[in-house]
């Protein structure tokens, strides 16, 4: 058969050698099929592929979450241990009735430390969802130990009370320092208390599923659901098999919360320079009675001032201790306690009384060495007065 000799103008087909007719038959089929396929069949087998993938992705989510119901019973006891340790912070919250005496017991323990207030300003509530913040926007002057006392004051406080954004800088025109600061308490929002712990801890309406190889305690409804094809049930029941709880971290119990009470007795202020140990200035003169100075001890803030520049103006009692209250002649008050050394001889200090505070001093005895004097600064009579 010579092809050249054909026609192969389409509209004379039907003259077409046999074994061409059935070649041209055969191509249109094939077009015929490869367009169904691309048009229908292809779409459908990328569906029928992302299908699969969604099966196995249930599958696995399905183990995933069986081995997590394994440990129902556990995520229950952790609950009720949160639930007991949030009941315990929540006590540490003052009521809605307790908040006014909260800020005066803040305010008191800031004026007991010696501080002055020029700002006691609290900026209205704050609804985080389950608490109600209570900032309070605060400046106050005074030593630098004065500020650590009523920082630490406010950690003995009977309820949470927070400080943050806290600035200290020196004061144009005042020895002392100023600090401005939030102080924020807190307290339980109402409502929503316990809201779900029924829900979460009551299990009667959760589905029993024995036959499946898990124990629900308390469970009251029975599986209704019914898995129509055998080889998917087949898959389920191999997800389930010989599978382990997840393991979960124990919850560690809270810590007791401890109070770090800040103790300024040998401690040098950063604030001020820091000064010469009394053995760098004074040749120690000879020991002949067994009394002399500490030549290594620390030098306090009130061992800078004469003892007949000292005033006392008062005392207070914090923590189970007796506190006078001294004033020096720049203005400032200090409050000292037994054992604290104030004026330029070493005077350390024996007993504070209500009217006086009484102190022994180490004075230069020439040519014998040291001897002590027993010294008294009584309470100023018009503080007394007034």
């Amino acid at each position: 058969m010579d092809l050249s000799e054909i026609n192969w103008d389409i509209n004379e087909a039907g003259a077409w050698p046999k074994p061409v007719k059935i070649g041209a038959g055969v191509l249109v089929f094939l077009l015929i099929v490869v367009f169904w396929f691309f048009k229908f069949t292809s779409e459908q087998l990328t569906q029928l592929e992302t299908e699969e993938k969604a099966v196995e992705s249930a599958l696995t989510t399905y183990q995933t979450v069986w081995r997590m119901a394994l440990n129902l019973d556990l995520h229950q006891k952790q609950y009720k241990q949160i639930e007991a340790s949030l009941h315990d912070m929540m006590k540490l919250m003052p009521t809605k009735a307790e908040v006014a005496d909260l800020l005066v017991d803040i305010s008191q323990t800031g004026l007991s430390s010696g501080l002055e207030f020029e700002l006691f300003k609290p900026t209205g509530e704050i609804d985080k969802g389950d608490v109600i913040e209570l900032p309070i926007d605060i400046k106050v002057l005074g030593r630098y130990s004065e500020l650590g006392l009523f920082i630490s004051g406010l950690a003995t406080l009977p309820r949470i009370v927070t400080i943050k954004d806290i600035e200290i800088k020196p004061s144009k025109n005042d020895p002392r320092l100023s600090m401005k600061a939030v102080i924020t308490t807190y307290r339980e929002a109402g409502g929503g208390k316990n809201k779900s712990a029924k829900d979460v801890l009551d299990n009667q309406s959760l589905v029993c599923l024995e036959h499946d190889g898990m124990q629900v305690k308390g469970c009251k409804r029975r599986s209704d659901v019914v898995v129509s094809y055998a080889d998917l049930a087949q898959q389920l029941r191999e997800k389930r098999k010989n599978m382990q709880a997840l393991k979960i971290e124990a919850i560690e119990p809270m810590p007791p919360v401890e109070s770090f009470l800040f103790d300024p007795e040998g401690l040098r202020d950063p604030f001020r320079l820091s000064e010469k140990t009394i053995g760098n200035t004074i040749t120690p003169y000879a020991v002949t009675n067994g009394i002399q100075p500490d030549f290594n001890r620390h030098k306090e803030e009130l061992e800078s001032y004469a003892l007949d520049t000292l005033r006392m103006v008062g005392t207070v009692k914090m923590n189970n201790t007796f506190w006078g209250l001294i004033l020096t002649s720049d203005g400032a008050i200090y409050r000292v306690k037994k054992g604290n050394y104030l004026g330029e001889n070493n005077g350390k200090i024996l007993r504070i009384l209500a009217d006086k505070i009484e102190l022994m001093e180490i004075v230069r005895d020439q040519p014998k060495g040291w001897r002590e004097e027993q010294r008294t600064i009584a309470l100023s009579e018009s503080d007394s007065n007034g």
